[in-house]
């Protein structure tokens, strides 16, 4: 005997509230941004990685050696014991376990004990202080040069970056806290001429946390990451107004929070481009370098040579002429996550020409 089949039939009722949680689906997903897309660029060589796993490896700096190109360093934190330099083909130089540093960045030109030292600045997170050390192309190991513990009073010190001055050649140090507040430090010789202290010349915030900042010399411009919001520009100088202009915003389809660092690649004439870690899609934004910094595209890194990059933190760039392959300049990044092989964290090295072809960018 055949079982007798029911069909259930929805309801009208059921089938409106059906329609409309639909229209309110779409209208969700219609209002997402849509990404611009991001070509793929690859990694020429990778630098050692720092010794412990776990999230350690931060940012990024970069001193070219203008007499021996070849003998380029790069800079790099590890906010569990401190900074390692390494040379071009990655190999590990010199390291120095100071504490945990967070990001660092250098000038060149500094006048201390009558000599002209590249001088490198780093925020200690176990001090909430500036670390500073100093080195020359014909000693380039770093040597602690601070007059003492240069404390700032901030809770929990986290972005750092270094300016000097176009007009007055004075140096200074902007570094921040969690909590948005950022302080501009000018350096200066300590009375015995062979230390280096500083004083707070200048205070500002931002409404979120930031941490990822870069002053542009040249220009006078200082740019600044909200993580979770995007990032600005004001000026430099220790006397601008800290008028904070946004260049992006997250949520436009160009970035993705955690906005993190910035690096600007420098031209001729004030041209060039900036270049901001999108860490919430392991992605670059691009924008032109002078004002109002137009967006130019985006781009990821992948497996080649080594493996690909996520998670980006810090970042740098040159635009100097290296050795092969960096003629074109040279990107240094944050990877937060070293594969292939498995290994703690790293810095990847890509050539600026990769950029280049990606983006069609001109040389």
């Amino acid at each position: 005997m055949p079982i007798a089949r029911s069909e259930a039939r929805p309801s009208p009722r059921s089938v409106g509230a059906l329609a409309a949680f639909a229209t309110v689906v779409l209208s969700a997903c219609a209002s997402q941004p849509q990404y611009t897309p991001a070509p793929t660029v690859q990694a020429s060589a990778e630098t050692d990685p720092v010794p412990g796993y776990g999230d350690a490896a931060d940012d990024p700096a970069i001193w070219f050696n203008r007499d021996k190109p070849a003998e380029t360093l790069i800079i790099g934190t590890d906010k569990k014991r401190g900074l390692n330099v390494y040379r071009l083909d990655g190999s590990l130089r010199q390291s120095l376990p100071v504490g945990r540093m967070n990001n660092v960045d250098l000038r060149e030109g500094f006048k201390l004990d009558g000599r002209s030292v590249a001088i490198v600045a780093a925020s200690d997170r176990d001090r909430n202080s500036i670390a500073l050390f100093a080195f020359t192309p014909g000693q380039p190991d770093l040597v602690d040069v601070a007059d003492g513990v240069i404390a700032t009073g901030l809770n929990e010190i986290y972005g750092l970056c270094m300016y000097r001055s176009p007009i007055s050649g004075q140096f200074y140090v902007f570094v921040n806290d969690k909590d948005g507040r950022y302080q501009q430090h000018e350096l200066l010789a300590s009375p015995s001429g062979d230390r280096v202290t500083t004083r707070i010349v200048r205070e500002f915030r931002t409404a979120g946390q930031p941490e990822g900042c870069v002053a542009d010399d040249e220009l006078g411009l200082l740019y600044v990451g909200e993580e979770a919001a995007g990032f600005y520009r004001v000026g430099a100088a220790a006397d601008a107004p800290a008028d904070l202009v946004v260049v992006d915003r997250v949520g436009t389809g160009r970035l993705v929070a955690d906005v993190e660092g910035i690096a600007i690649y420098r031209q001729a004439g004030g041209d060039g481009y900036l270049v901001v870690s999108s860490q919430g899609d392991d992605a670059y934004a691009v924008y032109r370098r002078p004002p109002p910094n137009e967006y130019v595209g985006r781009f990821r890194i992948g497996d080649g040579q080594v493996d690909g990059v996520s998670s980006t933190d810090g970042l740098e760039v040159t635009s100097e002429s290296l050795p092969p392959p960096y003629e074109q300049g040279l990107l240094v990044v944050q990877d937060g996550s070293n594969t292939a092989p498995r290994a703690p964290q790293n810095f990847k090295l890509v050539p600026w020409n990769e950029v280049q072809r990606a983006l069609g960018l001109e040389r």
